[in-house]
């Protein structure tokens, strides 16, 4: 069962996905995130990114597959806290999932999260970005689309990429049921479900240096998280 990665669908990928299973997923999800090392591999990333950066302009992040957008918030309250600028545009194309960050958006108020609801294999801004993040994404997409994404987005990214994901393992899923008892049962599916979708450090660090012009870093994260930082050669991200 753990030997490849599934690609079954979860019912969060659906259309018509159930209001009410879509913000329990985003409540457990929040959660998972707050408590298991989700928020915390993008401010370690992010922390790298701005050290010895000139004050001044806000570094600019591209989010994708922001969901309910709790991590850019919460690293944007990290951030504020911190005196570091930063700016999030933040890329959600379900509707069910734009509608949740919505609300969450205005009951924030911060002006440094931006959401968009747009496909990021389409997307294309004013100027290139910073950098980019993608939380629990990736293992939503196949490995072709991973990488069509990832040289897509050399156009609109000057200078890295982090992939904060699952880590795919029979502990992992373990640790998971855990997690998911009392929760409804679309919920206890999904969280099953993106543990068999996540990855293994081999493979993934395999998938990404199938990239050209590129310098990759795959590492374990705490609680069966995976985290992967791309690194585009100047003058060659086009």
């Amino acid at each position: 069962m753990f030997d490849s990665r599934a690609m079954a669908t979860e019912f969060l990928d659906r259309p018509d996905c159930d209001p009410a299973l879509a913000a329990a997923s985003y409540r457990f999800m929040g959660t998972v995130n707050r408590r298991f090392g989700g928020i915390r591999v993008v401010r370690r990333f992010l922390t790298a990114e701005t050290a010895g950066r000139d004050a001044g302009a806000p570094l600019r992040i591209l989010d994708i597959g922001s969901g309910s957008c709790d991590i850019p918030l919460a690293v944007s309250r990290w951030a504020r806290a911190g005196g570091i600028p930063l700016h999030f545009t933040c890329l959600e194309m379900a509707d069910h999932a734009a509608g949740i960050a919505r609300g969450r958006l205005a009951r924030a108020g911060d002006p440094a999260v931006q959401l968009l609801q747009e496909d990021a294999f389409t997307h294309q801004p004013a100027e290139p970005y910073d950098c980019a993040v993608a939380s629990m994404c990736f293992h939503h997409f196949s490995d072709a689309r991973i990488l069509e994404l990832l040289q897509r987005l050399r156009g609109v990214v000057r200078n890295s990429f982090l992939i904060n994901d699952l880590r795919r393992s029979m502990s992992a899923a373990m640790a998971a049921r855990l997690l998911v008892v009392g929760m409804p049962a679309g919920v206890r599916h999904d969280a099953l479900l993106s543990i068999r979708r996540g990855f293994t450090i081999s493979e993934l660090s395999s998938l990404l240096r199938q990239l050209d012009s590129v310098t990759v870093s795959v590492e374990p994260a705490w609680w069966f998280r995976i985290a992967a930082v791309i690194r585009f050669r100047r003058g060659e991200n086009s």
